[in-house]
Formats: structure tokens, sequence, C-alpha cells
């Protein structure tokens, strides 16, 4: 059971105590009443006796007596009825204002309350959006990374070709300066002999043979592991890109089911606030739907100005079947204004249809009514 009902609890035995104790003090009242007004003619019957027995001074001397005692207790049974009602009306007020004091007390524990939830609900929100913030930022992060790796192995595997074709051009370029280093020298040494030049230019196309086979022997093995080592870069590569479309596919999916989860608990909050505001429509219906018959007391809640309860009170006196039995109060504490209905009528509707009522709520047998702020 919430705090509001059962303060609303309390507040109905509360009510109904201070009935049954107004009911119980009503009933001893007119007991007392009714035993002090039986003795008042049992005196009077008494002394009417006594004085047609005695001599006529005696009779009028007593008759007299006896009226006077029957005042004094007539004005002694009054005296107890003005005791008995201040009695009663202190304890109806000490009954209203406890009660008007739990009242207050589960008000002010219902607004704790929902201060309460609504920062819970502010907390959540806040962790929720740090949460999905935190995953897109992790997720980029990685996809940032991935792309650097990505990045830095091409810079890599374009190294290794510019490797490639700087010792291939190296090669080359040995291969040149040793030719034609050699070929000078047989040209030196043809100039003394014919035969040696001849052997010289054979030797000369023998080396050159042999290092333009060793050159592309060393290309092709430079070129075959340069092959190899732009493979295994591609291969990382790639491996990177999966594994980056994996985290933002396992990020996605995260992030999808967060926010299915989300969106399910924000539906049932949506439905539990629907259904309690469907609760409290139904309530306040059935509120204002309520007839009321007889005597009701009308609050009217502080602040609040004279031309307001002028135009308030001409407006309750146009409503058929109602009349206004009594004003009392002050514009400082409030005003309370006590109507009879002759015949049953929805009084609650009929107030809160009035041009300057802001607001009427039931408590317990009093309704109370809160007017428009004046522009």
């Amino acid at each position: 059971m919430s705090d509001g009902a059962e303060a609303k609890r309390k507040l109905r035995e509360v009510e109904e105590s201070a009935r049954k104790e107004a009911e119980l003090a009503a009933k001893e009242r007119a007991k007392r009443e009714a035993e002090e007004a039986k003795r008042a003619r049992e005196a009077e019957e008494r002394a009417r006796k006594e004085a047609e027995l005695a001599t006529k001074e005696r009779a009028k001397k007593e008759a007299e007596e006896a009226k006077e005692r029957a005042r004094s207790e007539a004005e002694e049974a009054k005296r107890a009825r003005e005791a008995e009602e201040r009695v009663r009306k202190e304890a109806e007020l000490a009954a209203k204002e406890k009660a008007k004091k739990e009242a207050e007390e589960a008000k002010e524990r219902a607004k704790s309350e929902a201060e309460e939830a609504k920062r819970a609900r502010e907390v959540e929100e806040r962790v929720r959006k740090e949460a999905k913030l935190a995953t897109k930022e992790r997720a980029k992060k990685e996809a940032e990374e991935a792309k650097e790796r990505a990045k830095s192995e091409a810079e890599e595997a374009k190294r290794a070709r510019e490797a490639e074709e700087r010792v291939r051009k190296e090669a080359e370029l040995a291969a040149k300066e040793k030719a034609k280093k050699e070929a000078e020298a047989a040209k030196e040494r043809a100039k003394s002999e014919a035969e040696e030049a001849k052997r010289a230019r054979e030797a000369e196309e023998r080396v050159r043979k042999e290092a333009e086979l060793v050159a592309k022997e060393k290309a092709k093995k430079e070129v075959e592991a340069a092959k190899e080592r732009a493979k295994r870069e591609a291969g990382e590569a790639k491996r990177a890109r999966e594994a980056e479309e994996r985290v933002r596919k396992e990020a996605e999916l995260v992030a999808k089911e967060k926010a299915k989860k989300e969106a399910e608990e924000a539906k049932e909050r949506a439905k539990r606030e629907a259904e309690e505001a469907e609760r409290a429509r139904e309530a306040k219906e059935e509120v204002a739907a309520e007839l009321y018959k007889g005597m009701v007391e009308l609050v009217i809640l502080p602040p609040v100005d004279l031309e307001q309860m002028k135009e308030l009170e001409e407006g309750l006196h146009q409503v058929q079947d109602l009349r206004v039995v009594l004003i009392s109060g002050s514009v400082e504490e409030g005003t309370k204004v006590i109507v009879s209905a002759s015949k049953p009528i929805p009084l609650v509707s009929v107030v809160s249809e009035m041009p300057l009522v802001e607001q009427v709520v039931k408590k317990g047998k009093e309704i109370q009514i809160s007017l428009k702020a004046k522009l």
C-alpha cells in the first residue's frame, strides 16, 4: 500500500473516529438534557404540590424559591450544554487539525518519493546515454586503429616495392660499371696483344653473362621475397579489415539489442504510466460524478481576494438546488463556505466548470477549491 493510500486511510479513520465521538457526545448531551429536564419537571411538580399544601404566603414564597431553583437549574443545564458544545467543537477542531497534519505529511512523503523516482529515471537515462556514447567511441577508436594499421602496412608494402626497385637498379648499375671497367682493361691489353684481347673479350662476355645471371637470380629472389611480404601484409590488412568489420557488426548488434531492450522498457513504462493516468482519470471522473446532498463544506485555499470570493459566491447562488448557508475565514488563511444541496447534485463537477476555478479536490467530506491567479 502506498503512502498516499495509507494517509487517506488514516484520514478516513480519524474522520470516522471524530464523527463517532461527536455522535456519542451528542447522544450523551441529549440524555443529560432529558434527565435535567425530567428533574426540572419533577422539581416544579414538587414545588407545586408543596405550594398547594402550605399557606398562600408560604406557597407563594416556596413557589418563588422553586422557580428560582428551576431557573438556577435551567441556567446550570444551559452552562453544561454550552461547555459540552465547546468541548465537542474543540474535539472536532483537534481531529481536523490532526487529520490535516497527517494528510500534509503523507503529501510530503509522496512528493519526496516522486522526486526520488524522478532522480532515479534521470540517472538511468544518463547511464544509458553514457553507455551508448562509450560504445560508439570504442567502435570509432577500434576502426581508426584498424585503418591506421592498414595504412602502416600499405606504407611498408610500398617501401618494400621501392627497395626491390632500388636493388634491381643497383645490380644493373654494378653490372654496367664492372663491364665498362673490364672493357677498358681489355682494350688496353688489346693494344699490346691481339690474342690477349680476344681472350679478354671472351672473358668479358663470360663475366657479363654471369653477372647478368647473378643479378637476375638475385632480383628474382628479392622480387619473390617482396611479393611474399606483400602477400603477408595484404593478408594481415585483410584480417584487420575483417576484424574491424566484425567489431563494427558486434557493436551494431550490441547497440541494437540495447536499443531494443530500452525501447521495450520505455514501452512498458509508457504502458504503466498510461494505465496510471487512466486510473487517475477514472478516479477523477468518479469524484466529479459523485452526488452531494445536504450540508457540504467548501474550503477556498489561499491566496484569494474579496472580488474572487464575491464572484464565487455569485456562481454558487446560480447553481440550481444549491443554497449558500455560511461563509467564514479570512483572505490570508483561507475561506470556508458551507452550502446545502436540496437535491443530489455533482458538486465537484459543477464547481470545476466555474470560470475562476483552477482546481477542485475532494478531501474527506470537504471539497478544496483553488482559484486561478489574477493577472
